[in-house]
């Protein structure tokens, strides 16, 4: 085999060091040779010849600053000496060449620990996470989330938000960037409302893919890690007892019970599309709020008033949905049974408002009892929420005024209602 010759030879101190070509196609490369305490190193350089050459400068003048300074060295410091050489050997690296890569990387940490950085790099490059999409993710926490008993409009609402994300951001959940993330967020025509939902969505979705092992566990998800939606709320807006009692006189016997029940018990649009006639307790006076049928998914009990037992009395023996699912298409529940009030109010010749019925139960209600504490268990929320939104809205006579509307003769009431009992 014919020798191999040297492409350059760099000399520096006392100390040489050869560079030849290294059999490597289509890049050019470079194998510094030197000895270093009696032993033959080499080093793979990749990179042009004058490169290569101050490379070979480097390495040679910083073996003979070593060899220089063994002279001056105590016994003490050459074993230290040697010890830090024979430690070096493995990676074939000058102790200079390693002391200075050291101090540089000790200060690019702002002197933490250079093995800490070492070990989280380890992990990070290193970790080997089970591939899942967003959608499958989405689908394991859905079935999840039933298993565990959520509610079937919940899971109805985290499934059609996961449907929207999932057609932008199709990749498994771990190469999903906060920045993709945000433009999502940013790029839907919604109201800041549905827009905070979609990122508390995305968030839930992470944080499961976290707990399944998706994602690693020692770090904010990109979806934790997503620009917060600022909510742009309005004015809270309520009824007046004069358009109270014009919505009750345009109601039907789909309307009726949904306008009753959400302004004189506050009860959302969707649970009363969940409530059956048997939660409400004419007897005891109250109706029940099952966990599984309330928003917040907890049960609570809120009094039937006296006008509202006026109101609903023809329903007294009635059974099945209060929400007549005849009258009920495909769309969601709630949908349509706020497209049955709608409808009310353009019959009554008012202009309907948003959420205005619990609106209207917590002003009416809080003005009436001065109850803060007492008014949050009936409607389902929480104290500081009920005194921010509803203090001081309407006044003790309009209160008055509200909680005494009631059905002015039973001939025009009983007959519509009895209709719907018949149902």
């Amino acid at each position: 085999m014919a020798k191999r010759l040297a492409a350059a030879t760099v000399k520096t101190g006392g100390v040489t060091v050869k560079i030849y070509r290294a059999d490597r196609k289509k890049i050019e490369s470079y194998l510094l040779a030197y000895y270093l305490n009696g032993r033959r190193c080499r080093d793979t350089f990749t990179g042009d010849l004058k490169a290569a050459k101050e490379r070979a400068t480097q390495i040679a003048r910083s073996i003979g600053s070593q060899t220089a300074g063994m002279s001056v060295l105590s016994p003490s410091e050459t074993q230290v000496y040697r010890s830090a050489i024979e430690t070096l050997k493995p990676f074939e690296v000058p102790l200079t060449v390693a002391a200075q890569e050291y101090t540089a990387a000790r200060q690019r940490l702002g002197g933490r620990s250079l093995l800490d950085a070492v070990e989280y790099y380890a992990q990070n490059v290193n970790l080997k996470l089970p591939m899942r999409t967003l959608a499958e993710v989405g689908q394991e926490m859905l079935d999840a989330k039933k298993a565990d008993g959520t509610s079937r409009v919940y899971r109805k609402q985290l499934a059609l938000q996961l449907t929207a994300a999932v057609q932008m951001l199709e990749k498994p959940i771990s190469n999903i960037t906060t920045a993709e993330i945000d433009d999502y967020l940013r790029g839907l025509k919604v109201s800041t409302r549905t827009r905070h939902n979609a990122r508390a969505t995305l968030v839930t979705a992470f944080a499961f893919a976290q707990s399944r092992g998706y994602l690693a566990r020692d770090r904010k998800t990109a979806a934790d890690l997503s620009t917060r939606v600022k909510v742009k709320t309005g004015e809270v807006e309520v009824f007046t007892p004069k358009e109270m009692v014009a919505l009750l006189e345009a109601s039907d016997e789909v309307s009726l019970p949904l306008i009753a029940l959400g302004g004189f018990a506050g009860l959302r649009t969707a649970e009363i599309g969940r409530l059956e006639w048997k939660d409400i307790n004419f007897a005891e006076g109250i109706i029940t709020v099952s966990a599984a049928k309330s928003k917040t998914a907890s049960r609570r009990i809120v009094p039937i008033q006296p006008n509202l037992a006026e109101w609903l009395a023809p329903w007294a023996n009635v059974s099945g949905s209060i929400a007549p699912v005849q009258h009920l298409s495909a769309t969601s529940a709630s949908c349509r049974l706020w497209d049955f009030q709608v409808q009310t109010a353009r019959r009554a010749k008012i202009t309907w408002k948003h959420n205005a019925l619990r609106h209207s139960y917590g002003s009416y209600r809080l003005a009436q009892i001065k109850n803060a504490a007492e008014v949050a268990l009936e409607m389902g929320n929480s104290p500081q929420m009920i005194f921010k939104h509803y203090r001081e809205l309407v006044t003790p006579r309009d209160a008055a005024a509200w909680w005494a509307i009631a059905p002015k003769r039973a001939n025009n009431v009983i007959p519509m209602q009895a209709k719907a009992a018949e149902g």
